[in-house]
């Protein structure tokens, strides 16, 4: 190439006409609403289907994840080749519509993992060509998407249209694909447009974006455990604040110092986000997140298409990335935590943000007037949502003698063969008319179980007026109580991990029976110590563990009476925590009064008992049973307690 000719790459190009802007950041909107759905399935599906149920071993599932991940990533790389690409765009966003449709439409595991995956192949191809469009997708399209997608979840109370079914979930579906593919079919060819290498770089950071907007931003079940809100609330509260967001970007994207601020905002949020005080920082923090992630990607302006082409799927596959880091400690010793992992983020995000919007070049144009009244108009989604739980189901006030309770770990909703059904859970529970339910693995909200508020969903489906969650691993994961009976008072605590990567907790509810105080625990011990050792002699592999644990059990209960503790144990009976248990004067309800075995585990082929309903002897059990049911891998234990 000659000097003349490579000057000539760097000739600003003349903005799009503002239709079509316009009809390419709805066009990237939609298609991120589509990928998201596929990515959030995949994450979901590889977790609980090939883990869980097929046996793959951690490790082995990271190159599975990455497969979809580099598959797009390199046909998206492709566009810097194509001095027509509109047939790969078409290629790209067609895969990732049929799959999508393909994923929602059939219901077998190992089908719906594979649909999922080629979905999320596509998107990340779709999003390669895309961002060569320029800001009306990388900027608008992207935040438009998620207003969009954080509206559509808000409906259904944060449960993910893939994991709904049914022909409505299906129709809209099909609708979103179809209006994906429209929009593509109506919306001119796109220019040889781009960025610089060195500008281009700033797409990398669309990885940490992106996950640190699904893990906090737009979590439901994230700002309701820290705010103390109601889950449709903060569905609600979300959206609101996605809206400031397109707004603050239409006002503020061409000053560098608005998106400092942003930046800022977005980063003290995340730092506290474990903390009550994000219930707060989020009112800062969703739309300052917005603004930075506008400030920190410059124009597209230039004759060079190589630069996004290449990075925007990079940035996709960072954000895969940041997931790794985030839940592999939960399985596998790796020198830290979560919380180390997530803070780690956001220094990266803080740093490597400033520098982005110190050096943009400014930008020449602001996003359509039109945007944020797309998201506006979407509203009206999650109010519907907080209107139906609102009138959801009333129960009349159960009889306090026998007192029916129950444990079960639900395994995060997934069954035996790795499908997710909070519905199936939901009719188990509700068959056995149990007035307190204690829960285990319960999520509020984890991009591993498709960022779905299961506590919300569980308690407006089943009318219970009372509820309270403990997260032990973050906000969004850990041990829950259902009650039909008023909560007087939540006490929690943590477990001792004892060098085990997973944290568990205390969950303590006070709750008034008919006049009487009645301390209820629901908690959940270690599974497992050493895997090399645990099949040998599981009990001298856990007993280390559990002792400490139930050593903080009994300190947070300090002898309250009456008391029900319930959960799973992960011991069997005989074992030596058992008996610490029993010796501190806690009576096993099921060898009081259950009939047969009261296996629990696994549901597929139950074997041993592990889940316990126990009381202090100043209640009886007049009768105990086992649930047989695989909507979990565990069966669920159901005991009438009566106050001698």
């Amino acid at each position: 190439m000659s000097p003349v000719a490579g000057r000539r790459n760097l000739v600003p190009m003349p903005p799009a006409d503002p239709a079509t802007r316009l009809q390419r950041s709805l066009l990237g909107g939609l298609v991120l609403v589509l990928g998201l759905q596929s990515m959030r399935f995949l994450f979901g599906s590889i977790t609980w289907y090939l883990r869980d149920t097929v046996g793959v071993a951690t490790l082995d599932l990271v190159p599975i994840a990455l497969a979809p991940f580099v598959a797009g990533g390199l046909g998206g790389s492709a566009r810097s080749i194509f001095v027509r690409p509109r047939p790969l765009l078409f290629a790209a966003v067609g895969i990732l519509a049929v799959a999508r449709v393909a994923n929602q439409l059939l219901d077998d595991p190992a089908v719906d993992l594979w649909s999922s995956a080629v979905a999320t192949a596509g998107f990340v191809a779709s999003w390669g060509v895309l961002a060569v469009m320029g800001r009306e997708v990388t900027v608008d399209g992207l935040l438009l998407g998620l207003a969009f997608d954080s509206a559509i979840k808000g409906m259904s109370l944060s449960l993910d249209l893939a994991y709904q079914p049914g022909p409505g979930s299906l129709i809209a579906v099909v609708a979103l694909a179809a209006a994906a593919v429209y929009l593509l079919w109506v919306t001119p060819a796109p220019e040889r447009r781009g960025v610089s290498w060195p500008g281009g770089l700033t797409l990398l950071l669309l990885g940490p974006f992106l996950f640190f907007e699904a893990l906090v931003f737009q979590n439901q079940g994230w700002l309701s455990e820290t705010a103390g809100i109601g889950g449709a609330q903060a569905q609600l509260a979300i959206a609101l604040l996605n809206v400031a967001g397109l707004a603050a970007i239409r006002l503020g994207e061409r000053s560098r110092m608005a998106g400092l601020v942003g930046l800022a905002a977005a980063v003290g949020a995340l730092t506290a986000a474990e903390s009550p005080a994000y219930g707060w920082l989020a009112v800062v923090g969703v739309p300052g997140a917005a603004l930075a992630w506008s400030a920190m990607v410059p124009d597209s302006e230039h004759r060079r298409v190589a630069p996004a082409a290449v990075f925007a799927p990079l940035g996709l596959l960072v954000f895969l990335g940041f997931g790794l880091a985030y839940y592999l400690p939960l399985d596998l010793r790796l020198g830290f935590d979560q919380t180390q992992a997530r803070l780690a983020g956001v220094v990266l995000l803080a740093v490597a943000g400033a520098a982005a919007v110190g050096l943009r070049p400014g930008v020449s144009r602001r996003s359509p007037s039109l945007l944020w009244g797309f998201g506006g108009a979407m509203l009206v989604l999650p109010v519907v949502g907080l209107l139906a739980a609102s009138t959801g189901r009333q129960l009349p006030q159960p009889n306090s003698e026998p007192l029916r309770v129950m444990t079960y770990n639900i395994h995060s909703a997934f069954d035996i063969s790795g499908r997710f059904d909070v519905e199936a859970i939901a009719r188990v529970i509700e068959d056995t008319e149990a007035s307190i339910v204690a829960l285990q693995e319960v999520p509020r909200g984890r991009l591993i179980s498709g960022v779905t508020d299961e506590l919300t969903l569980l308690q407006r489906r089943l009318g219970f007026e009372h509820a309270a969650f403990f997260g032990t691993t973050d906000p969004t994961w850990g041990n829950a109580v259902l009650s039909r009976f008023p909560i007087l008072g939540v006490d929690t605590a943590y477990l001792p991990q004892v060098g085990t990567p997973l944290r568990r907790g205390y969950l303590g509810v006070t709750v008034d029976v008919a006049g009487r105080e009645l301390l209820v625990i629901s908690t959940h011990l270690q599974h497992i110590n050493d895997p090399a050792f645990h099949d040998e002699d599981p009990e001298a592999d856990l007993y280390p563990v559990h002792r400490e644990q139930i050593a903080i059990i009994l300190d947070e209960w300090g002898g309250v009476r009456p008391a029900v503790l319930m959960g799973d144990f992960n011991a069997r009976p005989g074992w030596r925590q058992i008996t610490e248990l029993l010796a501190a004067g806690w009576v096993d309800a099921w060898a009081e009064a259950g009939t047969g075995d009261g296996f629990t585990s696994n549901s597929a082929d139950p074997r041993y008992r592990i889940d316990y309903i126990f009381h202090t002897p100043d209640m009886r059990a007049v009768d105990a049973g086992v649930i047989r049911s695989q909507a979990s891998d565990h069966f669920p234990v159901v005991a009438d307690l009566v106050f001698d």
